[in-house]
């Protein structure tokens, strides 16, 4: 049955591093590269992505993934209600600058573009999913290519979008080896490990309130005011939140990157001063949140057991002989991503900071935009032996805590066995809580 059929079927049923330099603080980021700012809701971008060979006779033949949906519009309409009121207001009062009636206009535009949409993948966000496909298949030809290994098993949280990127990334690899055998699989019985919820999570108050601290503490909004509104006095009188509208604006601007063919920066009405707070506070709750923060790592990453055991477990039966497995394909979300890559300790989750200025040492900019991806690439040597290296984003990357054999290649062996005390560490948390 040809690829694009199936998938009928199967629907109608970096700059990338653990920290930044300690020469320039995330502001002075922000300063010289605004888009940035996005964080979390910045489209994918890929660094080095070149290979450090493998030791001799070792070729590649299975890949196991994660990866977070691509691009996409905002999940809440909600997210416009206050930038809209607040422009509103001002336009009835007739105290808009130029710049203010620009900023309403491109404001709207995007709004209005998410309606029917909130949530979904966007054109952008298909691209990014086949755009790593097509590496992928490049970069690893053997895997794809082999006479007796053909299957590739997809599994996707139930979110829309989620699925779409599947859909994308797979049709892509399809284009490149149209004899691949896939099968696709969705459902609560997936997103129960895909994207498992922390055990005791009260500590997502903590993270809220950390930000609205830092949030009133840090975030500015008399630039903005002067640049957009003729009588920023009257405006605070006609905006009961200043802070809320700001955010509103802010978070407006932030996603017109995954909406590209809108064309609309709307950063560009901010002083830098005043955009790098509202996107470092977003960041450090996401940190706090998903990441393995000094204040809740321990908590974060151990939801990810589920998770590393299915790869685990996938990976010893794809080696096994006489397996027809090429890869193990799996789409979530960015709170299933970092968790994972936090238990995996891999050198951008292994050193640890606090959750409130985590923004000059970790960035969701660099860490986690949208496509982020994990990919564990296995190699067989002539004798039969296995080795395997990680790439983060494209980028190969190490685990510190496990001697490599070479370069970024480890013995499965030795990083299975690691994986597996990671694993046990975390049941041995979330017990407590059963």
């Amino acid at each position: 049955m040809k690829f694009t059929s199936r998938i009928a079927l199967f629907f109608a049923g970096i700059l990338l591093s653990s920290g930044i330099a300690a020469s320039q603080n995330y502001v002075e980021r922000v300063k010289e590269n605004p888009a940035i700012a996005s964080g979390v809701y910045h489209p994918y971008h890929t660094g080095n992505l070149s290979d450090t060979p493998a030791p001799k006779g070792y070729k590649p033949f299975y890949i196991s993934h994660f990866g977070r949906h691509g691009s996409r519009y905002h999940t809440l309409l909600q997210y416009f209600d206050d930038g809209k009121d607040g422009l509103e207001k001002a336009a009835r009062a007739g105290i808009l600058t130029a710049d203010g009636k620009a900023l309403q206009t491109d404001f709207l535009t995007v709004m209005n573009e998410h309606n029917g949409l909130e949530g979904e993948l966007s054109p952008l966000g298909a691209k990014e999913h086949k755009g790593v496909a097509r590496r992928m298949y490049q970069r690893f030809t053997p895997v794809f290519n082999s006479r007796s290994r053909k299957e590739i098993d997809c599994v996707s949280s139930n979110i829309r979008r989620c699925i779409i990127s599947m859909a994308n990334f797979s049709e892509s690899l399809d284009d490149q080896n149209p004899g691949l055998d896939f099968t696709f699989h969705t459902g609560d019985k997936y997103f129960a490990y895909i994207m498992k919820p922390a055990k005791g999570k009260t500590f997502g108050k903590a993270c809220a309130a950390a930000e609205d601290s830092v949030r009133k503490a840090d975030c500015k909004y008399d630039k903005l005011f002067s640049r957009i509104f003729t009588d920023p006095e009257k405006a605070l009188e006609l905006i009961p939140d200043p802070q809320a509208f700001i955010k509103s604006v802010y978070m407006a601007g932030a996603i017109c990157p995954d909406l590209d063919y809108l064309g609309i920066d709307i950063f560009k009405y901010f002083d830098y001063t005043e955009l790098a707070p509202q996107s470092y506070v977003l960041l450090d709750k996401m940190y706090g949140e998903c990441g393995n923060s000094l204040d809740y790592g321990d908590r974060c990453v151990c939801s990810a057991d589920d998770l590393l055991s299915d790869i685990i477990s996938k990976a010893d039966e794809a080696i096994k002989e006489g397996s027809h497995r090429a890869a193990d394909l799996r789409f979530g979300h960015d709170s299933g991503l970092l968790p994972l890559i936090g238990l995996m300790e891999i050198k951008e989750m292994s050193d640890r900071c606090r959750m409130v200025g985590a923004h000059d040492h970790w960035t969701s900019y660099d860490n986690i935009p949208m496509c982020s991806n994990i990919q564990l690439v296995f190699y067989r040597g002539k004798s039969g032996d296995i080795l395997v290296k990680l790439l983060y984003n494209e980028q190969e990357t190490t685990v510190p805590a496990v001697k490599a054999l070479q370069g970024p290649y480890y013995r499965w062996d030795d990083l299975k066995a690691y994986f597996q005390s990671r694993v046990e560490m975390a049941n041995r948390y979330n017990a407590q809580f059963d």
